[in-house]
């Protein structure tokens, strides 16, 4: 009488039926081989049974199986054998979508937390500080590749933004503190640093060269500053150039003609114990809570081999050498006639490609202005999608920004489109 085998073969991880598995049971000197049906089964039949069979199993999708059971004198017509078959690794593809140029794709974008912050990392992964409900409060840290969250950490502290230095470090600024975002392997990690040694010794840093440190000495509270140069060698420095508004600096001293007597002299206390004149504590004081008062506005970018100055005040882009030699100068003139183009006093360096973008914005709606660095002027034009976006950032010729759609439910996403220059 023939005895019969019956095997099934299951999924390891769903415990489904697997369809088209090859079996191979051989027993004694013969082998038969058949394959699993749609509900994973396939019987044997045997006339005369030995001590033991083999089962081998091989499916494209699954690690090989090998089994082997002792067959007793006195078992069943049927034996029953399940094969738990493992998946070999796999990886999931998500699906690719192709926009035209122009249209905006969410990078980033969750129910749970709000965006607030960004910065992109030198391998093209994104730095998020996030937060739940409100700004500030409960923040954390993402590290987010594009597909999935690498890692994250919270934020002890009321989170303000994040903040790249000369060195491309990213910096998390609180209320209190100021965190190095620093990424270890395959986590994160946070590093306090002293938010007085921060302000004094690490923002100051604009930009470096090979042999040369490029920072300045601005206060939000004088509107005057200079750029300086040090040679890293030999710790020498020298000023780059002077940037000075001369009508706020006139408005600014003049605040001390209009002050009580009391304020004179304490101003005047104040000069003999610092040696500051006492007319820029009284402008520093008083005149910057004013709705007139404007910072000078002078970015320093390193651009390939040269250093850019540009000096909104005198309407001159300087242009430096590595070593600070000054090389030429051309007028800046698109500030002009803001009311008509919206100018938001913002400039924006592309990394990769090296180029520079100034910010217009204009009843909502944002532009960035490619700077021709031969002329000075705007040489093309590319308008956000979205209106009133925040936080524009320029990497590898895209732009990223945080929206959120104006009465919406939606949480602050992370956004990305490509230039069109």
């Amino acid at each position: 009488m023939a005895q019969h085998i019956a095997v099934t073969c299951l999924d390891r991880n769903s415990l489904e039926p697997v369809a088209n598995v090859s079996l191979s049971i051989s027993m004694g000197d013969s082998t038969q081989s058949k394959r699993t049906n749609y509900t994973g089964c396939s019987h044997f039949a045997w006339s005369d049974f030995s001590e033991a069979f083999y089962i081998s199993s091989e499916h494209p999708m699954y690690e090989p199986v090998s089994y082997r059971q002792a067959v007793l004198r006195d078992s069943e017509d049927t034996i029953h054998v399940k094969l738990m078959l493992k998946p070999i690794k796999w990886q999931s593809m998500n699906q690719v979508v192709i926009k035209a140029p122009g249209i905006p794709d969410t990078v980033f974008k969750s129910t749970e937390f709000h965006v607030a912050d960004f910065e992109l990392t030198e391998h093209g992964d994104y730095v998020l500080l996030v937060y739940p409900k409100r700004s500030g409060h409960k923040n954390a840290i993402l590290w987010y590749d594009g597909n999935r969250i690498k890692d994250s950490i919270s934020v002890q502290g009321i989170g303000i933004n994040l903040i790249k230095d000369y060195r491309d470090n990213i910096h998390v600024i609180c209320q209190e503190e100021v965190f190095h975002v620093a990424v270890q392997g395959d986590s994160l990690s946070l590093y306090n640093i002293p938010k007085e040694y921060f302000l004094d010794y690490i923002l100051p840093i604009v930009d470096t060269t090979t042999s040369k440190l490029f920072f300045s000495n601005f206060n939000e509270y004088y509107p005057a500053f200079d750029y300086f140069s040090l040679d890293r060698i030999d710790s020498s420095y020298r000023k780059l150039i002077h940037v000075e508004d001369p009508l706020m600096m006139e408005l600014y001293r003049s605040e001390y003609k209009w002050v009580d007597v009391r304020t004179r002299l304490w101003a005047k206390q104040k000069e003999i114990e610092t040696g500051v004149d006492a007319q820029i504590w009284v402008g520093a004081t008083y005149f910057t809570q004013s709705i007139y008062y404007k910072v000078p506005f002078a970015p320093l970018f390193k651009v390939r081999d040269s250093i850019y100055v540009l000096n909104f005040q005198t309407d001159l882009i300087s242009v430096y050498n590595a070593f600070g030699q000054e090389l030429r100068s051309m007028p800046l003139l698109f500030h002009y006639h803001k009311e008509k183009t919206g100018w938001k006093r913002i400039i924006l360096k592309d990394n990769a490609t090296q180029s520079l973008y100034a910010v217009f914005e204009k009843d909502g709606i944002s532009f960035l202005g490619k700077i021709d660095l031969r002329t000075g002027r705007i040489q093309t034009k590319h308008r956000i999608y979205h209106k009133y976006v925040e936080k524009i950032r320029v990497h590898n010729g895209n732009a990223y920004y945080i929206y959120r759609p104006f009465e919406s439910i939606q949480k602050r996403f992370l956004y990305t489109e490509k230039l069109l220059d």
